[in-house]
C-alpha cells in the first residue's frame, strides 16, 4: 500500500534501463552493481517478459548482490509490469523501496515491454514525492538493425523514442559496416538529439545514471480518460499483495511435491517456455549447453545446476555464452521465440533426461 512507504524516502534518484531482448541489460546492471559505492543501498526492480524470473536469478547469484552488501533486487514475471493498470509493478515497487530504502533504484522492463507506461507510473500519484526520474537509457545492438523482427517491432521503436541516452551495446563485435549503419539509423529515425555512446561489456559510465530525463519525450495528455481515484489505486495494489502472496505459495508447493515447474506466457508476438528445477536436480552440462546451442530460436537463458557447479547461460540468436556464477538455489530455463511450435520441440522429460547421474 502506498501508506506502508515513509515519507522520509524521498526523491530516490530513478534510472530505467531498456532494450529488445539479448541485447545485454543484465550484463550492465550486472557491471553497476559491481561498482556502485560501498556505503549505498541500491535496489533493483527487474521486469521480465518470462514467468520463470532468469534474470532476477542471475542478478542474484553473485554473493556480492546481497542485502547485507546492501543491493535488493525484486522481480517482477511475466510480462509488461505497467499492464493491469500497473498494479503488478507498484506492488513490487512499494515492497522494494519500503525493504531497501535505497539511494539508487534502477528499473529494467522487459525487452518487449512498454517503457513509457513505465514512465507514466513512475510520474504519476504518489510516486512523483519519492521519484526523481533521471536518466533512461537504451541498449542496441547494431548488428540486429538489418532485421525489421526488430526494427519494426512497436516496443523497440518506443525504447528508443523514450531513450535520453542510446547505448551501442557489445560494439567490440561491430564491423565497420555495423558502425556505419548504426550511425545511419539514428539519423534516418530522428534520434540526433539523444546522446550516443558505444559501450562494451556492458560498462556503463556511471554518470550517465545522473542525466536529467527530457520530460518532452515521454509527456502526453490523456483526454477524456477518467483517473483512478488514490482509494480505488490502494484497493487494487492490496488486492495484488494477496494474489503475489498466494501464487507464489502455490508455485512452491507444487515445486517441492513435483521437483519441477513448467510455466509460459505470450504477448507482443512473442511466446516464452520456461521451467524451475529444484536443486534436487543436477544437470550435466555438457549436454545441457550442447541441446541449448542447438536451438534455433530467438532467445534462451538460464541459471543452471551442474556436476561442474552453478552457471549462467545466455543465447541470443546464433551469439551464445556461458559464465560461472558463485551460487543459484535451484536451476531455470527459459526459452523465447515467435514460433509457440519451436519451443513446443523442447519438453520436460527432455530436460530430465540431461540429469548427471554420477552424483
Amino acid at each position: 500500500m502506498f501508506t506502508s512507504i515513509s515519507p522520509k524516502i524521498s526523491a530516490i534518484p530513478t534510472t530505467l534501463i531498456t532494450g529488445f531482448l539479448g541485447v545485454g541489460k543484465t550484463t550492465a546492471i550486472l557491471q553497476l552493481l559491481a561498482n556502485k559505492p560501498k556505503n549505498e543501498n541500491w535496489a533493483v526492480l527487474v521486469n521480465e517478459f518470462g514467468e520463470v524470473g532468469i534474470d532476477s536469478a542471475l542478478l542474484s547469484s553473485n554473493k556480492g548482490n546481497s542485502n547485507e552488501k546492501g543491493v535488493f533486487i525484486r522481480e517482477v514475471p511475466g510480462g509488461c509490469m505497467c499492464c493491469a493498470s500497473g498494479v503488478p509493478m507498484q506492488v513490487a515497487l512499494n515492497q522494494l523501496i519500503t525493504k531497501s530504502k535505497p539511494d539508487r533504484l534502477i528499473i529494467e522492463p522487459t525487452g518487449l515491454g512498454h517503457p513509457k507506461e513505465v514512465v507514466t507510473v513512475l510520474t504519476s500519484g504518489k510516486y512523483q514525492e519519492i521519484i526523481s526520474l533521471q536518466s533512461i537509457l537504451c541498449l542496441i545492438d547494431a548488428r540486429n538493425l538489418n532485421d525489421t523482427r526488430y526494427t519494426e517491432h512497436p516496443s523497440f521503436v518506443q525504447q528508443l523514442k523514450v531513450a535520453d541516452i542510446i547505448l551501442g551495446a557489445k560494439s567490440d563485435k561491430y564491423s565497420a559496416q555495423d558502425k556505419e549503419n548504426l550511425s545511419r539509423f539514428i539519423v534516418s529515425h530522428n534520434l540526433t538529439k539523444k546522446t550516443l555512446h558505444l559501450i562494451q561489456q556492458g560498462n556503463i559510465d556511471p554518470s550517465w545514471l545522473e542525466q536529467n530525463h527530457n520530460t518532452a519525450v515521454t509527456a502526453k495528455p490523456m483526454i477524456g480518460i477518467a483517473a483512478p481515484s488514490l482509494q480505488d489505486i490502494s484497493d487494487n495494489i492490496e488486492i495484488g499483495y494477496k494474489n503475489e502472496f498466494k501464487l507464489k505459495k502455490a508455485l512452491q508447493t507444487k515445486l517441492e511435491q513435483k521437483g519441477f515447474i513448467e510455466l509460459n506466457n505470450n504477448g507482443e508476438g512473442y511466446f516464452s517456455k520456461g521451467w524451475i528445477f529444484s536443486n534436487k536436480h543436477i544437470f550435466d552440462h555438457q549436454q545441457l549447453i550442447t541441446l541449448i546451442t542447438s536451438l534455433n530460436i530467438a532467445r534462451a537463458k538460464g541459471v543452471v545446476l551442474t556436476e561442474q557447479g552453478s552457471y549462467s547461460f545466455n543465447k541470443a540468436g546464433s551469439e551464445f555464452s556461458c559464465s560461472k556464477v558463485t551460487y543459484s538455489k535451484d536451476s531455470r530455463i527459459e526459452l523465447i521465440d515467435t514460433n509457440k511450435n519451436v519451443l513446443n520441440n523442447v519438453t520436460c522429460e527432455q530436460l530430465l533426461m540431461l540429469k548427471n547421474n554420477s552424483l
